[in-house]
Parts: structure tokens; sequence; C-alpha cells
């Protein structure tokens, strides 16, 4: 294939662009694509898109051929083109060719199948050749986005594409149990993915909520325990069927032996504590546990697994296994005895037992068993699938001794947090493994302090700082009992002094991009406020006078991960949970995000670039959208539903201009305000303005990129800055008065009070930055107080511009020359 593609264009390319591992030519040299491939030769000469499109497919087997056909020759008109179902002189030849000799048979997707594919482009057509048809479905996902992105201009640069993934496991778990979601808008999720190259459909379809699919075998499970919304068999053969011809696999998820209070309330003979249930509509984690002592428990799980072996082809069963509360085993004489029949000393050591029996039930019915953090144990064998959402110690701890791991914390899409956060979070990233080696004019200081939340205990933490004289060198934060992370250092704003510091420092934690902008004073103690996110939380805290040079070397980091350890993490998955999702906002939350963590998986470990991430993931959001998905769709039609009665044109696109300007809270921060409003459970309306909000104001992306290209020089950017501002400047008026008479959007005039005094100062501040009128630290102090005093930590929706008017007064404090 390549030396076919090189002699066909031998002599025609006059200059190539060869686009590496690692982003260095301008952006708009490059395609538009995510993933990006791992190699890609561009010519500056194109191919005319003047005839019609015809799909030729070459070795696939018949049933997967006719729907791939079907499939992207309809996608391909829906972006304008001529589509030939004849191969003619008259058309344009997109020829699929599945190298593989056993091709005609048509395979399920597995584990470590073969996914890499060769695109070429030349003067001739569009070739595509890969050894399985899963690397030709991904071809193909490549090329649907090259033609959508070249819709306007019919013209192709002549190219070469040479891809394979980074990790074999590239997934999403969808939770059905806690808000059901229809057939339909999963399917959806299934296009979706495909077109970012994700290959794995984690089903969570039990939990303490609901049994979300029929068992013939425990009829009583969606009987009594679903309020009705389940799954049929015939419907989960459907969607399987579906993902198969997708080449995505489906992974079911039957959570035992906690997170079983549906399986209570159906068959409270097989719980430890026997007992009439009622059906749990709330949200957190739940006492009833299934009995381990109980022999029926396992015939119930050997039935289970024997009815889902039926549905679900692939090799591995997910058990769940997380959040086990232990209490009911403790206080059952029952259990206690087994547990000491069998020498068990702990409750985890009953849960591996449990789980090892487990194990071999799966293995009888030829599955493999997969689990969270909770199932890890030495007692269980070394083919256990282990996921992890406790983050990257405990994923290396399990990768270390020997377990295949996934990652799936830093990927939880259920919570608010922007898009390059998660593309940070590299499965493989260690970071810092211990302290920078101390100088001997350097200084430490220690900090404890503690970051009260809105529900559950509070967070604390340890600073460490390294100084010399009045130049911060170095930070460190530890979270909780996580390890030490170094911190980025911003003393732009405010320099660091030793005596009266004031410190603005960042980390990546579990909880989302973590900002901790701080106050120090031996006196006082430590004050100030982290953000997570969005979120504001305020923090407090004093001098560890005890902390030494000692110390600071016993430090724990996060161990480097060697080779083989590397080799047993075999990618990770993104978490949809859906305590505050519906499938009313359900796409509103997965996407276009969905295609930057698919490229964290996919695409090589050196492409980190945030910034040309963003260049991407906005055109990437048009082509969701023409594909099918319904983030916009669902974003306007929520806007209209909570106008109500004051729907119109306009009072649509004024309400959409607002919440350009607008988040909802990072973190679980809305998680914990609904549980303070009593409103935590399966019956809480979700129908707020909040609910439909984007979790990133893709209008604030597009201004803080042109203030990154104003900082490169680039003076006419900030004009651009200027015209949103002032769009936003003229509406403030009219929105008083929509809010004001709108019952469901009265609530949110504090906001509006707050965005326009955001805009005021970031319209002053731009007009200073065109006329290159410096801005003193007096008048710094009051325009940051400005934004800052109205915030607080109770509200689910945060006026997000205040980033950004904070980074412009942050770029225009010194007049860019």
């Amino acid at each position: 294939m390549m030396a076919r593609f090189k002699t066909l264009l031998c002599g025609v390319f006059i200059s190539l662009l060869v686009i590496p591992a690692v982003q260095a030519q301008p952006f708009d040299q490059t395609p538009i694509l995510m993933p990006m491939p791992a190699s890609l030769v561009q010519s500056a000469q194109t191919l005319a898109l003047d005839k019609p499109l015809t799909l030729s497919l070459n070795d696939l087997p018949p049933q997967r051929s006719a729907f791939i056909k079907t499939y992207y020759q309809q996608q391909f008109a829906d972006f304008g083109y001529q589509v030939s179902p004849v191969t003619t002189e008259a058309v344009l030849p997109i020829v699929v060719t599945v190298k593989n000799s056993q091709a005609s048979t048509y395979r399920l997707p597995m584990l470590n199948q073969n996914e890499q594919y060769e695109l070429s482009i030349s003067k001739t057509g569009i070739v595509i050749s890969a050894p399985a048809e899963f690397g030709a479905l991904h071809a193909l996902a490549t090329l649907s986005q090259l033609l959508y992105f070249a819709r306007d201009s019919r013209e192709l640069a002549l190219l070469q594409i040479e891809d394979s993934p980074r990790f074999p496991w590239r997934g999403l778990l969808l939770d059905s149990v806690r808000h059901f979601i229809s057939i339909a808008a999963i399917k959806r999720q299934l296009r979706g993915m495909a077109a970012a190259k994700l290959n794995v459909f984690h089903w969570h379809l039990t939990d303490d909520q609901g049994w979300r699919f029929a068992s013939k075998a425990y009829p009583k499970l969606h009987k009594l325990a679903s309020d009705g919304q389940y799954y049929t068999q015939a419907e989960i053969k459907e969607v399987v069927q579906y993902a198969n011809h997708l080449g995505i696999r489906v992974v079911p998820e039957f959570d035992v032996p906690g997170h079983a209070s549906a399986i209570a309330v159906a068959y409270p003979e097989l719980m430890t504590e026997v007992k009439p249930y009622q059906m749990e509509d709330g949200w957190g984690v739940f006492e009833p546990l299934l009995d381990p002592s109980k022999p029926e428990v396992y015939d119930f799980i050997d039935a289970m697994v024997a009815e889902l072996a039926t549905l679900f082809p692939d090799p591995y069963l997910h058990i769940g296994g997380d959040e086990v509360h232990p209490k009911h085993w403790q206080e059952s004489k029952r259990v206690q005895a087994y547990m000491d029949k069998h020498q068990l000393a702990t409750s985890a050591d009953l849960q591996a037992h449990f789980n090892a029996k487990v194990q071999a039930i799966l293995r009888r019915h030829n599955k493999k068993m997969m689990g969270w953090d909770e199932i890890f144990h030495p007692a269980l064998d070394k083919d256990v699938m282990i996921q992890s959402w406790r983050g990257k110690a405990s994923l290396s701890q399990i990768a270390a001794q020997g377990y295949p791991a996934l990652l799936s914390a830093g990927f939880y899409i259920d919570q608010p947090q922007p898009t390059d956060y998660h593309y940070r979070n590299e499965p493989f990233d260690t970071g810092l493994q211990r302290a920078h080696p101390l100088e001997e004019s350097e200084t430490i200081q220690a900090w404890d302090f503690t970051m009260p939340r809105l529900k559950g205990s509070a967070v604390t933490g340890k600073l460490v700082l390294v100084s010399e004289q009045k130049t911060l060198r170095h930070a460190y934060i530890q979270l909780n009992d996580q390890p030490f992370k170094q911190a980025q250092l911003d003393t732009h704003l405010i320099p660091y002094d030793a005596g009266m510091s004031r410190l603005n420092a960042t980390i990546d934690s579990w909880m989302g991009p973590t900002r901790a902008q701080l106050t120090l004073s031996p006196e006082a103690g430590l004050s100030g406020r982290i953000l997570i996110g969005n979120a504001v939380y305020p923090v407090s805290g004093n001098l560890d006078p005890h902390f030494t040079h000692a110390d600071l070397t016993n430090m724990p980091f996060l161990s480097a991960m060697s080779a083989q350890t590397q080799r047993n993490i075999l990618g990770g998955e993104a978490t949809l949970w859906s305590e505050l999702v519906t499938e009313h906002n359900l796409d509103v939350r997965s996407w276009p995000r969905l295609f930057a963590i698919a490229e964290r998986l996919w695409s090589e470990r050196a492409r980190t670039d945030t910034e040309h991430m963003y260049h991407r993931l906005l055109p990437v959001s048009d082509f969701a959208d023409a594909i099918g998905l319904h983030h916009k769709k669902q974003f306007r039609h929520g806007l209209s539903s909570v106008l109500a009665q004051h729907n119109s044109p306009d009072n649509l696109a004024l309400l959409m201009r607002f919440a350009e300007q607008l988040e909802p809270a990072s973190y679980y921060t809305r998680h914990h305000i609904k549980y303070q409003q009593g409103l935590y459970h399966q019956n809480a309306q979700l129908d707020d303005l909040v609910d439909y909000l984007p979790i990133e104001s893709h209008t604030l992306i597009k201004l803080n990129q042109k203030l990154a290209q104003f900082r490169l020089g680039e003076r006419t950017a900030l004009e651009g800055i200027l015209r949103i501002l002032r769009i936003w400047n003229t509406d403030y008026s009219d929105l008083t008065t929509l809010l004001t008479k709108t019952p469901s959007l009265r609530a949110l005039l504090p906001q509006l009070k707050l965005a326009k005094t955001s805009n005021r100062i970031a319209l002053a501040v731009a007009r200073r930055c065109i006329i290159q009128d410096p801005i003193s630290p007096s008048e710094i102090r009051l325009f940051i107080a400005s934004l800052r005093e109205p915030q607080s930590p109770v509200q689910e929706i945060v006026v997000a511009s205040t980033r950004f008017t904070e980074s412009l007064l942050e770029t225009c404090r010194v007049p860019v020359r």
C-alpha cells in the first residue's frame, strides 16, 4: 500500500507538510482531526471533490459491509455531497480494502484487535487499507472528518495517514440506572463513540436505584425493582449488534456484593440482613449487601452470569465491587461465623473471598472478571481487570502487581471539568518523583490547611514552599492522603514575600484543576480560597513549625512506573454517572469533550498542546452536531423550555448570549448543593438553566484564544475581544427585564450583576490595553476584589467570564509591545 501510494504521487508533491507526534506547525496548516493520527504527510496540492462519491468495500463480511456502506453514504450525503451507489468513470472512488485473508468472516470486536489503518488521498481518489475491518472503520471515521471540513472548499489536500491507537481499551461508561436512558439515545452515543474512535461501551445496568435488564431466571428483579424502566433482552441484543457493527465492544456491569438495594427489593432472602426493602431513590452509598455465606447467593450470581453471557459476547463482565459498606456483614452472626470458619480477618478479606468465588463462576461461563479498585487483592488471579477511579497512585500500584488496569480517575465527565484537564490526564504520567534537592541558600516553609466541602468530610492538605530570599522556587501540595504534586506558580500579579505572602499555585487533583489563591502569615495563619475548576471553596490553615529538611526529603510522591507496569495499563474509560444527567442533557455533558479524551487514549503521549486541542475541539463540536449528536440541540431546547411563556427568537438569542458567560459549577459542587437542598434523589427535576449549560463556554474559549494571539503580538485580536464584550454589554438591560419577569430565571439576577461588573472591568482594561496605558497595582487589587468578593461556593451556576477578565487584566497590566 505504502509503495503504491508513493509511486502514485512521485513527482506530484511539490511541498509536503509532515505532521509529527508533537505539533510543531502553525495550527492553520494542519487538518482538523480528533484524535490526531500517529503520522500524517500532506501535500500542497489538492483533490477536487467535484464528482459524486462512491464507496467500495472489499473483503469485508457482507453483514458489516452493508451496514458500513449505508452508514457512511448517509453521513457523506448529510454533509452535502452527492453519493453514487455504483462505480463509473464519472465518480470519485473511495476504495476500502481489508487485507486479512479471513476478512470475509464476521468477527466481533475484542480486546487487542488490530486497529491499524492507512488512508491515502491522491489525484485519482481515496484509498483505505487495513489489516482488519476495525482499522477500516477508524479510517472511515477519519475520512468523515476530512470530508466535513472540506464541504465548503470542495477539495481535500493530498495526504497519507498511517495510524493506530496507543491504548487498546478506550471506553465510555454510561449509567442507565440512576436515570434511565432510551435505546435511541444509547445508539446516538455509540455513533459518537465510533466517530471519536472509542471502542468499549461499558453499560452500567444494576445499582441501588434500579435493575435495568429483564431476567428470565429472576424476573422479580425487573418487575419489582425497575419502576418499569428496563431493557428487554431483545433490546440489549439490538444495542450489542449495533455497537459491534461500529467496531465497539459492549461490557455489562452487574454490581455485587454492594450497590445491591435493587436486588434486596426483589429477593431480600439473598441479603445479609433479611427484611423487606423499599426502592431506593436517593444518591449515595447504601448498606444492603449480598450474604457471602449463603450458597443461594452464588446460585443467583451463576444464573445472572449465564444470562448475561447469552446477551453480551465480550469476554469481560464487570462486577462493580466498589463502595462496599461492611456494616451488615459486621453485625451478622452468620457472616462472622463464616469468616471465622474460612479464617477471614477483615471485611476486605471477606470481599476478596467472595470475589474469588465469583471469578470461578465467571470462568465457567468463559468470562473474565473486571471491577473497580476495591476488588484489588493478592488472592485474585492475575487475569482480573481492575478499573481505577481512585487515581494514579492506585492505578500504578495495581499495574505494578501484574494486574491489567484501566484509568477512569480524571475522566469523570459527569463532573463539570474543563476539557484541558481531561486532556492532561495521562495514564502513564507520574510527574515529579521526589522534591528538588535543597540548596544551601534555600529555605523551606510548610503549612497545614483545611478546605471544607458542602457535603462529606473536609479536604485536608499540606503546602510546602522552597524559597530563596524573596523568590519562591518551588511549591508542593498534598491533598488528603494522596502523593505530593509540584505546583505551577503564578507570581505575576502579586510577588511572593516570606513575611506576608500571597501565593497562586495550581495542580491537577482528583477533583479537577485545583488553584490555591492564598495569603500566608506566620502570625495570622493561612487564608484564602481554592478554586476547583470554577467553583470557589474557602481555605484556612496554620504554619507547621516542625517541618524539617528531612521531612522534605521523605515527602511521598508518585513512584515512577516501570516499563512492565506501563504495559499492564491497557487504557481508560470516561465515566458518565447519571445522578444529574438524563437523556435530555446527556449529549451536553458528553460532547465534544469525549473527542479530547479519545485523543488522549488514541494519539501519541507527546501530543499535549492544549491550545492546539482547543483549536480543533471547537470545529469538531460542529462536526459532532452534523453527524447527529444532540449537544447543541439539547442546549437550545433546554433554554427554550426554561424561558417557558417568554420563549421567542429574540429572548432565546438573548439568553444564549448570557449563557456564554456562565458555566455549571465544577467538581461535585452541584451534587453537594442538591444534597443540602434535599434534592439529591431520583425524583428531583433537572430542568433548570444549569442542567443545559455546556461544561465550558465555547465563546470564552474563543476569547482566550484571541487573548493568546494578542500576547504573541497580534494587536488586532484585541478588537475581536472588544466586539464580543460590547455585544454582551448591550444585553444587560434587556436581560435584567427578562430574568425579572421569568420565574425560573429570577434567581440568576446576582450572577447577572457579577457578569455586568466583570464585563465593565474587561472593557475598561481592554481599552487601556489598546492605548498602552499601564494599570497600577492598586487598580489591580480593586478590580480583583470587585470580581472575587461577590463569588460564593453555594451556587450551581458560576460567572465564568470573571476568569477571562482576570486573564485580560494579567495580560494588560503591563503594555504589550
